[in-house]
């Protein structure tokens, strides 16, 4: 049976887009659901807690991982608020997930900001504890690519050593964030890439997952 997934990002704590995101689904079925960070807006461990628990009211798995604008101390997970991916996997029957948080660092000075290089170096460890079988990586920070990693400058500020890590790794599908005017879908090697857009301005993406084949539809309430 297909995989039916709701993809969100970048909520930056705006509950009332969140719920019309969710009112919007709600007659879809929806297996899973993938967030991948800045769930808040350089929130609290209450803030955190509250946009996991309208996530949760879906009645489906959830799955996240933190942003730059997240509290990086949280990286263990809420108890019983989902399934943070930070330090170990995901995912629902035969697909596994592997996922970081944080960004690279930018201009701002965001709680959540990590080196390049420790960003990937602990995506890889995660995911090299996946078992057999097809594997999606969760990630804030966008790879180097055509599109969802463009600001509306046009300058492209994805991880370079992210994309190499994706096109040596393939995993099925990646799911990222952080830059919001970057909504898109694209390829990189042999894996479909895509940043859902932010939650915030009411975007969000369904994806189905057929056996290799993956199909990912963007939205916007």
């Amino acid at each position: 049976m297909p995989l039916n997934i709701l993809a969100i990002s970048d909520i930056h704590g705006k509950a009332s887009s969140l719920r019309s995101i969710l009112g919007a689904v709600s007659s879809e079925r929806i297996d899973l659901i993938t967030a991948s960070g800045d769930l808040t807006h350089y929130g609290s461990e209450a803030d955190l807690a509250q946009m996991l628990e309208t996530l949760n009211d879906m009645g489906a798995p959830v799955n996240y991982v933190l942003g730059n604008c997240d509290p990086k101390e949280f990286r263990r997970g809420l108890g019983t608020h989902g399934v943070c991916l930070e330090e170990g996997l995901g995912g629902l029957g035969p697909l596994s997930i592997a996922g970081i948080g944080g960004s690279t660092p930018t201009p701002f000075g965001t709680p959540f900001e990590v080196d390049e290089g420790e960003l990937v170096a602990s995506l890889r460890r995660n995911s090299s504890r996946s078992a057999a079988g097809p594997i999606m990586f969760l990630v804030h920070n966008p790879p180097a690519g055509q599109l969802v990693d463009r600001t509306s400058f046009g300058r492209h500020v994805g991880s370079r050593l992210l994309s190499e890590l994706i096109a040596s790794a393939s995993p099925l599908v990646v799911q990222c964030g952080h830059i919001h005017e970057a909504a898109g879908v694209e390829t990189i090697g042999s894996s479909t890439v895509f940043n859902p857009g932010p939650a915030m301005r009411g975007r969000y993406a369904l994806v189905r997952i057929d056996g290799k084949d993956v199909c990912v539809s963007l939205r916007s309430v």
